[in-house]
């Protein structure tokens, strides 16, 4: 049956809007949603399209702008999140899962140039898949979700050289060695890099200083496309000269805004380009081929977790702890398809092996989310009592004493901390929240991935051993549950709490807070500063009446305090806490 483009573009559009709801219904991943549903209305599901090369074309979109967006994630604050240990392991995986599964391939007779393209591709994971696992279950931050996201990192970076290998091999048989077909791209690369480096920058601080939304849109399009386009023009191909362009830009100060603009584009070229690999599943190739397809799969499957069981026994993980690091990123990943669609197209990889290759990498992906859940499990079998947060915590800190224990790592608590580290005052930052855990560390600061409102966990942040408390939570009730359990469990703790506003002072005293500072005060004391200044108030007369507005406040808040508080405040014995409490809301 043949439609017009647009109209094939409805059908793809129309399948995803109803394949991926029920795949996430059924706790799939939206990758495995854009592939059944390619698959349904492909030439071997329902027959709605029976030529993709339209639709080829446009998917095509979609792996230029999935290679924009990784480089985009290679800054230097993302890759500071690697330790030694786990960036060994990276490089280890990388490696020796090729090095295994090259010399298997060649041994059942494949050639070399595919035996090469075929480990890479199948040496690489899901980071779509694992990272929205890990994150929904808040394990990013455990010690191992950091060698799960070390893993997936460096498999990023090899993403680049692994486009050059595929190029190199597709030209594999012609007069040109590979090598120097390499040797060119990588020469190539350096160009594009050095001339990234000096003219990107320039080019969108003028776009920016136009202060044209749609503008700016638009220069990060055209820097895509002509950074694809370029290295089209060289003999690469046009996803490495995307990812290339991701790498240069994420260093800049555009980059949040620039992954902003994209990631709509990115969404729907992405989900063309998975509907399109959908398509191109091969119902007969999977009947007929069923059981070579499910050696594959094993085959697969065991090689990659053996090898990541053995290289996380040699890194000092347990035993459990290997299991659950090789179960989780034994399966393949989604940038398997753009190896093997690219390896098709330039030889690399013949056609009949790259079908028989595609149904083996996404029931791995559908795999992926039970692997990661059974490691799980198998690792509490093994170890039921271990917490890893919790251990993580107690071992780096072990030692520290009258530190100042700051619970959430938000607004307020990221300046408080930042304010301790200028003075060299020992503290730790616990903090549930992933991203805010990935901010604080990206600037330096000694903040764990933990619930702050756990018994447990403040014995693991030694706080019988520290003398301040600071509950900076932006959740009011979460901030008096906090204030309660260190008053009772910790009463030599002086506690400095959040509060939201002058009502909920209250509550937080009759919690067992020393002092509870109300946020809105102080940036209405700034704001009226800046603007009686702009009105040509002098600023002596704005001291003055700031000086009267805080301490007219500060009765307020003795008022709102409980007896028992005020008396406190009041005892001579108790004069030396007054001016901490008033430096506390100056």
């Amino acid at each position: 049956m043949s439609h017009s483009v647009l109209f094939e573009l409805f059908l793809v559009l129309t399948a995803a809007v109803i394949a991926v709801p029920l795949a996430q219904k059924l706790r799939a991943n939206s990758i495995i949603g854009f592939l059944i549903g390619g698959f349904c209305i492909g030439p071997f599901g329902f027959g709605l399209i029976n030529d993709r090369e339209d639709i080829s074309t446009v998917a095509e979109l979609g792996i230029v702008f999935l290679l924009f967006m990784i480089g985009l994630e290679l800054s230097r604050e993302r890759l500071r999140v690697i330790g030694g240990r786990f960036a060994t392991l990276g490089f280890l995986q990388i490696g020796v899962t090729m090095a295994v599964m090259f010399g298997v391939l060649l041994l059942i007779n494949y050639d070399m140039p595919a035996s090469i393209v075929i480990a890479g591709a199948l040496a690489l994971s899901s980071t779509a898949i694992i990272l929205k696992q890990l994150s929904d279950e808040r394990q990013l931050h455990t010690r191992f979700g950091r060698a799960a996201l070390a893993i997936l990192l460096l498999q990023d970076v090899a993403v680049g050289p692994f486009l050059i290998m595929v190029q190199a091999a597709g030209k594999a048989g012609t007069e040109t060695s590979p090598w120097i077909s390499a040797l060119s791209g990588v020469g190539a690369v350096a160009v594009l890099l050095l001339a990234g480096r000096y003219l990107l920058p320039r080019l969108f601080r003028y776009i920016a200083s136009l202060k044209n939304p749609e503008l700016f849109a638009i220069g990060t399009l055209f820097v895509v496309l002509a950074a694809s386009t370029l290295t089209e023009a060289a003999g690469l191909s046009m996803a490495l000269g995307a990812f290339i362009a991701g790498v240069m830009l994420a260093e800049t100060e555009f980059r949040h805004q620039i992954e902003a603009d994209i990631s709509p584009f990115r969404g729907v070229f992405l989900s063309l380009f998975f509907m399109s690999v959908g398509m191109s599943v091969n119902a007969n190739v999977v009947i007929g081929q069923a059981g070579t397809i499910i050696l594959w799969l094993i085959g697969l499957l065991v090689v990659k977790a053996a090898v990541l069981f053995g290289l996380s026994l040699l890194i000092g993980f347990n035993r459990a702890s290997s299991i659950r690091v090789a179960m989780s990123l034994a399966a393949g990943g989604e940038f398997a398809f753009v190896m093997l669609a690219l390896a098709s197209q330039n030889g690399a990889v013949p056609i009949d092996i790259a079908v028989m290759l595609i149904p083996v990498v996404a029931i791995s992906m559908g795999l992926t989310p039970s692997l990661i859940s059974l490691g799980h499990r198998i690792e509490q079998k093994l170890h039921p009592k271990e917490n890893d947060q919790l251990s993580e915590i107690s071992d780096e800190t072990d030692g520290i004493q009258k530190h100042v224990l700051v619970i959430g790592c938000g607004r307020v608590g990221r300046v408080l901390a930042r304010l301790l580290r200028t003075k060299d005052i020992p503290f730790i930052v616990l903090e549930s929240d992933a991203q805010q855990v990935s901010r604080g560390r990206a600037e330096g600061l000694p903040v764990y991935f933990a619930d702050g409102s756990r018994p447990e966990t403040f014995r693991a942040a030694h706080t019988e051993q520290a003398h301040i408390a600071a509950v900076a939570m932006g959740n009011p009730h979460a901030t008096e549950k906090t204030v309660a359990l260190l008053r009772q469990h910790y009463p030599h703790l002086k506690i400095f709490a959040r509060a939201q506003d002058i009502t909920h002072i209250g509550p937080l005293s009759r919690s067992g807070a020393d002092a509870a500072i109300p946020e809105v005060l102080e940036t209405g004391l700034r704001l009226s500063d800046h603007v009686l200044a702009a009105c040509d108030i002098p600023q002596e007369d704005i001291d003055t009446e700031i000086a009267k507005f805080r301490r007219a406040d500060m009765l307020l808040m003795n008022e709102l305090a409980p007896r028992t508080a005020r008396q406190k405040a009041e005892d001579p014995a108790s004069k030396s806490a007054k001016p901490v409490k008033s430096r506390k809301t100056t």
